[in-house]
């Protein structure tokens, strides 16, 4: 029943956005007599759906997507952005509509919030946690796998950023419709309220990146990114200490 729910709430987001034709497709027979899918989901495997060109797996909570290196040095504000995006500051370009990746995303159960208001906004991103890996083969042939933050450093300091929780910020519906489609803006590194994905770390305030051209392949070599879901952040001892002294006598409980 749940699941039955969910597909159905993310037909009716997708008509909503797209102004109502996936559902009278959704709502039409074949020869058979039954429903017909719409051709936007696609049901692979038993937890394997595929939203227009992005690969969900509800099992592993995975989000895969095809794309390119854009940049491969300078300045940066996105980690990627969607054809028609800006490009000219994006270190990749991903290959999809932006509201087909944000029904993906929403297919693992996620519920973005978006708080930030204006692009550099200095409030801190929130929404679920995200890990974001890119994946390609070398001159050599050999599979690279790298998190995301490694292919960026930070300036002055030129320090590799640290492992990083991404937030899934979700966009916004504006009245010309869904943001993330309008502007092509996919992942920010500097604070995008447009943007499905954001960058929770202090350098999302000050747009303090560039590229780490000691790490990133060369300009147009194709990629797949892998967006996982991750658990929340467990809370401190103090926190919980502050709210609920019973839980956090089992939280610090030894075996």
């Amino acid at each position: 029943m749940r699941e039955a729910r969910r597909r159905f709430g993310l037909l009716l987001l997708i008509g909503l956005l797209e102004g109502g034709p996936i559902l009278a497709e959704a709502q039409t027979k074949g020869k058979t007599g039954k429903a017909e899918k719409p051709p936007q989901v696609e049901k692979i495997t038993e937890n394997v759906y595929r939203v227009g060109a992005v690969t969900v797996d509800t099992l592993a909570r995975t989000v895969t997507c095809k794309g390119v290196i854009n940049m491969d040095e300078g300045a940066i504000e996105y980690l990627a952005v969607a054809p028609g995006g800006k490009t000219h500051e994006s270190l990749l370009r991903i290959d999809v509509r932006p509201l087909h990746l944000q029904v993906a995303l929403l297919m693992l159960d996620l519920e973005p919030k978006n708080v930030l208001k204006y692009q550099g906004d200095p409030t801190t991103p929130q929404g679920p946690p995200m890990e974001i890996k890119v994946r390609w083969r070398d001159l050599k042939g050999a599979e690279q796998e790298v998190r995301a933050e490694e292919l960026m450093v930070d300036m002055p300091s030129k320090r590799p950023i640290p492992a990083n929780r991404w937030v899934f910020t979700g966009s916004r519906i504006i009245k010309e419709g869904f943001e993330a489609d309008l502007a092509k803006s996919l992942v920010a590194v500097y604070h995008d309220p447009a943007a499905i994905l954001d960058n929770p770390l202090p350098g999302g305030v000050t747009n303090s990146y560039i590229i780490n051209t000691k790490r990133v392949p060369k300009h147009g070599t194709a990629v797949d990114v892998i967006l996982k879901a991750l658990p929340p952040t467990p809370p401190s001892s103090s926190a919980l200490r502050r709210t609920d002294p019973v839980r956090v006598a089992l939280v610090e409980r030894r075996p």
